[in-house]
């Protein structure tokens, strides 16, 4: 609806004759009219100044009607034999159009170049550029996030980057993908071992779901994220990505342990049985 509405908002063509292309871009800009269209003619006036334009200025048109403005230029055609230069009978010179057409290819090629320097800079990049700036500091973007976001979160990645393998460093990046701020506990491993459990008694326990066969782990190396929020209040999707967050800011050699505030306390869960071992007496020993 809102588009239908904008196309349908009359305003009246401003006159941007004899103005820079630049400052006709703005002006247009604010009547409304954004749709410009730039096409060159050949002219002794300052180059890039608009020498005609249509719609004619004072016209009521649509807001989505496309406006071509011609600015002065003096065409590749000005460097070639007059033999070239001439025209037919009615004014028509095909080597001059096919020129502009060559000059038309070439300038925007020149203005990327002139422009470049906006690529490498998070405030100025085009959208689609921001992803692809990101993987020069090995940062990751969501593409759900707004595009504010990622172009702040871009120009601090310099200094978010000094905070990985940290502890810090992980906490504030779960509190910047996710808007939660996770309690992480070092030297905790509160699972070790095979361990069968099940929620339902009359089903028993379900492979991959109350089930669970993790290798062995030293406490020194692991540790507990626990996310303040229950984990049924959680899409799973950012259960995902919140794994997704660890794996890439962890140490390589850690193990860690995701928590939520539903799950049961530390004290209630019990050591996970070991099978295919002998018996040892030191409660320690690696299962």
């Amino acid at each position: 609806m809102a588009p239908e509405l904008t196309s349908r908002q009359i305003v009246r063509v401003p006159d941007v004759a004899a103005m820079p292309l630049a400052k006709a871009r703005v002006i247009l800009d604010d009547a409304g009219l954004a749709n410009v269209v730039v096409l060159y003619r050949d002219s002794y006036e300052s180059r890039d100044t608009v020498v005609d334009q249509r719609p004619p200025r004072g016209q009521m048109v649509a807001a989505a009607t496309e406006v071509t403005v011609w600015v002065a230029r003096r065409g590749l055609i000005a460097h070639l034999p007059a033999l070239y230069r001439r025209s037919d009978a009615t004014g028509a010179n095909l080597v001059r159009e096919l020129c502009w057409i060559f000059e038309h290819m070439f300038d925007s090629v020149s203005a990327n170049i002139d422009g470049a320097w906006r690529f490498y800079d998070p405030r100025t990049a085009p959208p689609d550029f921001l992803p692809w700036l990101a993987q020069w500091t090995s940062f990751a973007l969501d593409a759900d996030w707004p595009e504010e976001r990622k172009r702040a979160l871009l120009g601090r990645a310099v200094d978010l980057y000094r905070l990985r393998g940290t502890r810090r460093g992980l906490a504030l990046f779960l509190l910047l993908f996710t808007g939660l701020e996770p309690r992480i506990t070092d030297g905790a491993a509160p699972l070790r071992g095979f361990r069968i459990a099940a929620r339902d008694a009359a089903t028993g326990p379900r492979i991959g779901v109350d089930a669970a066969v993790l290798p062995p782990i030293a406490a020194a190396t692991c540790f507990v994220v626990a996310m303040p929020v229950a984990r049924d209040a959680i899409a799973p999707e950012t259960i995902d990505r919140i794994h997704r967050i660890i794996r890439l800011e962890k140490p390589a050699h850690a193990h860690y342990y995701l928590q939520f505030a539903d799950d049961a306390p530390a004290a209630d869960r019990r050591d996970y049985f070991p099978i295919g071992l002998a018996p040892v007496a030191h409660e320690d020993a690696d299962v």
